[in-house]
């Protein structure tokens, strides 16, 4: 059973009130269910991992190496809703924070590729990514110093059919330094001391209606 929630709002006409329906399960509904969250599928990776980034990035989709633990799917249940990512990816990498970046892109049908309207712009040369890796205290400490990116309510507009089966990946790229590993959970040296610390990484999807 459905109960009803009234919001008193201000609209640029004047002073209104708005039914909002609040279900069982605490979904607001919205006119028309625009904004409804249908839907919401999330990953949480824990497990120590290492990735061999090989090449420098250099908008070259070929080299952005994922993070497999993260794959997460989330398969449509309207036509052309808008998916919300958030997360985080805990590590460190063999070469310094400055140079390590992440890429969000996703699947569609088996075909993989950035998703462009979060990453930045076409410009030139320069290196298009969502996010550079959090610097942390350095101190000529390369191998101990782990740090959290996060992913904070990114939208994504797919345009797809209900039914469709999209997967969210996250990619890591270096954009110099030639080859590096990238170490996901962990520290690079991942000594049994409490200096070495180990950590999650998790990405969260959220169906809305469009």
């Amino acid at each position: 059973m459905s109960s009803r929630l009234v919001v008193n709002s201000v609209r640029h006409t004047g002073a209104s009130t708005d039914a909002l329906t609040l279900s069982s399960d605490g979904k607001v509904a919205f006119p028309n269910n625009t904004g409804n969250i249908l839907q919401v599928v999330s990953t949480t990776y824990n497990t120590k991992a290492s990735l061999s980034v090989s090449n420098n990035y250099a908008n070259n989709n070929s080299y952005i190496y994922y993070i497999s633990g993260l794959d997460t799917t989330i398969t449509t249940t309207a036509a052309n809703s808008k998916i919300i990512i958030s997360g985080s990816v805990y590590g460190e990498n063999s070469l310094s924070d400055h140079q390590t970046g992440f890429v969000l892109s996703s699947s569609i049908g088996g075909t993989v590729a950035p998703i462009d309207a979060l990453r930045g712009v076409s410009d030139g040369n320069r290196d298009r990514v969502t996010s550079m890796m959090n610097t942390q205290y350095w101190n000529t400490n390369e191998d101990s110093t782990p740090s959290t990116t996060s992913f904070t309510n990114f939208e994504y507009s797919p345009s797809q059919s209900s039914g469709t089966a999209i997967i969210i990946k996250v990619g890591v790229v270096i954009t110099s330094g030639g080859s590096s590993t990238f170490y996901v959970n962990r520290t690079v040296n991942d000594a049994n001391n409490s200096s070495s610390e180990l950590g999650v990484s998790n990405i969260t999807l959220m169906e809305v209606a469009a």
